[in-house]
């Protein structure tokens, strides 16, 4: 993750306005309040930032998984997995999530789209 994304992660925090980024930070905003409560249980802002970072990953993992490109090549027998892992930018270090989609029976039902027609 970029230094100036954690700049917006630390902006969603607080509610400040970035300009036009803002739109982009929305769904980290949005994050930041469905998990305010574990987030204000962390003692530092910066575990905070981080943990709020992760929480991204890992809804981008799910959203990824979500999208029809992915479903599709589910639906054709490829094996694709969507892995869930961050950069460090303190220590330079990768940490791996543990959250992993590798098909359409690890998705919530209402996220499981049907094949496209002749697809598969």
């Amino acid at each position: 993750m970029s230094i100036e994304l954690r700049g917006g992660v630390r902006a969603s925090l607080h509610n400040d306005q970035l300009g036009l980024i803002d739109g982009w930070l929305r769904s980290i905003r949005d994050l930041a309040y469905e998990y305010r409560e574990h987030l204000e249980q962390l003692p530092t802002e910066e575990e905070r930032v981080d943990r709020l970072c992760e929480l991204n990953v890992i809804q981008q993992v799910a959203n990824v998984s979500h999208t029809s490109i992915v479903q599709n090549a589910w639906h054709r027998g490829q094996s694709l997995s969507v892995h869930g892992c961050i950069y460090g930018i303190k220590d330079g270090l990768w940490k791996n999530l543990n959250v992993t989609v590798s098909g359409l029976d690890q998705l919530p039902p209402q996220y499981r789209l049907s094949p496209l027609g002749g697809c598969c």
